[in-house]
């Protein structure tokens, strides 16, 4: 069975990782024994790729461009700043707070294709703060109240209309899935 951090991790990855033939066989790895609620429906979408089709392939690579790089409108920017500031412009309130509690928990985003509140990003530190929290005993309430703060004052803010726009903008079983997984595990971990 698949840990809540795992599926946090699961997730992030889906949203930072182009659908290659690697990708989606690792996915298919870490939901080989998941029988989870959450993810039931992720897990037949993703056994249901046929990987040794190019036009499959193609199309869900065309999909993953088309929501989160562009060069056209994303029907569903991958940034919380969009979804929750005033002129739904990246960058804004949403990425400096996101950015201040990675840092409060020690760490950065190597990486100047990442913005701090991309979905990827922030379902993956939720992901390395629930391990954290199941390992480590110093901290364990810094990252508990990190943990809750990112949650509460950010994912729970926002994934559920980003979620629901990827969902309607989808043309793959496969994306449709992501989007609802998603929204499933949040709204159950908020709790």
């Amino acid at each position: 069975m698949v840990t809540p951090g795992e599926a946090f991790g699961l997730l992030s990855s889906t949203y930072l990782c182009p659908p290659s033939r690697e990708a989606l066989e690792n996915w298919k790895k870490a939901l080989a024994e998941d029988t989870s609620i959450f993810l039931a429906d992720l897990k037949k979408a993703i056994n249901g790729v046929d990987l040794n089709s190019e036009e499959e392939m193609e199309n869900l690579l065309s999909e993953y461009t088309r929501f989160f790089i562009g060069p056209y409108k994303l029907p569903c920017p991958p940034w919380e700043s969009v979804y929750t500031s005033p002129k739904r412009l990246m960058m804004q309130d949403a990425a400096d707070q996101v950015r201040a509690l990675y840092e409060g928990a020690g760490l950065t985003i190597n990486s100047a294709e990442v913005m701090p509140d991309h979905i990827g990003a922030e379902l993956n530190f939720y992901a390395l703060l629930l391990q954290r929290l199941n390992s480590k005993t110093d901290g364990k309430d810094d990252y508990l109240g990190i943990a809750e703060k990112l949650l509460h004052d950010h994912l729970l803010k926002w994934t559920p209309d980003f979620t629901r726009d990827m969902e309607e903008a989808a043309e793959t079983s496969f994306y449709k899935e992501v989007a609802r997984a998603t929204r499933k595990v949040i709204d159950f971990v908020g709790r």
